[in-house]
């Protein structure tokens, strides 16, 4: 994000309905902070404004965080993810998706972190009609091994572009910044977020911006991508924005839970058949959850959820929940053995 007054960006942190601080990325020093975020802390911590945000962090978790901040600061990336507990000075450990922005105001760069407790299903985001979200899952070559049946934002059916160069859907003007954002993916244990430009079918291209996501421990690893459409308008004030991005934080995190369903399923006959919204019903199933649970977090009904599950089924030829999550681990032993 790019603003002109650095007054109207501590104002808008302080309107902001989840934990948020701003900080000076050359010092890392907090210039803003608003209520949500000084409840956590003060009054044990005597002041937020003026300390370290590095200083909040575990000390083994300092170097990640450094590093994150230095990509901003060199525009490599524009933000990044990662889950982490948050320490509260009375020692409880409270889950959170932390998400890191850069913001640039004059010559100077400054770091954006909201905190969006990781305890279910947020008020914050509409979800009757969720944005388009297509996941991606790479091989070790950057291949596209998985892609979800409804990639309309590429223009395609995700199983014609099955074995397709990831970096071939990257506009050649912005292949190198993306590049080096997937290899920091890679290489760290954050998720980041880069605006670029992507193929649309054969001919056209449009903004995108991708959530890269490592997912495994091999060198190179495999990807994981959510891909969302780019901003199609700049908003008229930074509050505005500011609250978009705050939702596309929750859509991307959302998404991203279910890119850890991928690896089984791209082993799977007719895998990549799934839509977004049935791979993510696979991962809450993985994950141990029920029918209810699940349409709780995804803002459905239950018979909704029974509906995509009865889809799945037919396409994978299973009859139960039991039966498909057996056959998903069956493909992963099968794969690792």
């Amino acid at each position: 994000m790019v603003v002109e007054a650095l007054d109207e960006v501590m104002a808008s942190v302080k309107a902001l309905p989840v934990p948020a601080v701003l900080a000076d990325l050359a010092t890392y020093q907090i210039v803003a902070a608003n209520d949500a975020a000084k409840a956590l802390y003060e009054p044990r911590v005597n002041n937020l404004v003026g300390s370290a945000v590095t200083s909040y962090v575990r000390p083994e978790e300092r170097p990640r965080l450094e590093a994150a901040c230095l990509a901003m600061v060199e525009h490599a990336v524009d933000g990044y993810q990662v889950r982490r507990c948050i320490v509260l000075p009375d020692g409880r450990e409270v889950p959170f998706n932390i998400f890191g922005r850069r913001v640039d105001s004059g010559h100077k760069v400054y770091g954006l972190w909201l905190l969006v407790e990781d305890t279910g299903p947020s008020p914050m985001i509409e979800l009757s009609q969720p944005p388009p979200v297509v996941l991606v899952l790479t091989d070790h070559d950057w291949q596209i091994a998985y892609m979800s049946a409804d990639a309309d934002l590429l223009g395609e059916q995700g199983s014609d572009l099955r074995g397709f160069p990831l970096l071939g859907l990257v506009h050649p003007s912005v292949g190198s910044k993306f590049l080096e954002a997937a290899g920091r993916a890679a290489s760290g244990r954050v998720a980041v977020t880069v605006a670029t430009r992507m193929r649309v079918g054969r001919d056209s291209w449009a903004d995108r911006r991708c959530l890269i996501v490592r997912m495994c421990e091999h060198h190179p690893p495999r990807l994981g991508l959510v891909i969302t459409a780019g901003s199609s308008r700049v908003a008229d004030d930074f509050s505005t924005r500011v609250d978009e991005d705050l939702r596309r934080c929750q859509l991307e995190a959302k998404a991203s839970h279910a890119l850890e369903a991928l690896p089984a399923l791209a082993l799977l006959p007719h895998g990549s058949e799934l839509s977004t919204r049935q791979t993510e019903i696979v991962a809450h199933l993985i994950a141990g959850q029920s029918v209810p649970d699940i349409a709780h977090l995804m803002f459905l009904s239950p018979s909704t959820v029974r509906n995509h599950l009865a889809v799945i089924y037919r396409k994978f030829a299973v009859h139960s929940q039991a039966e498909l999550l057996a056959a998903l681990l069956r493909a992963s032993t099968s794969h690792h053995s």
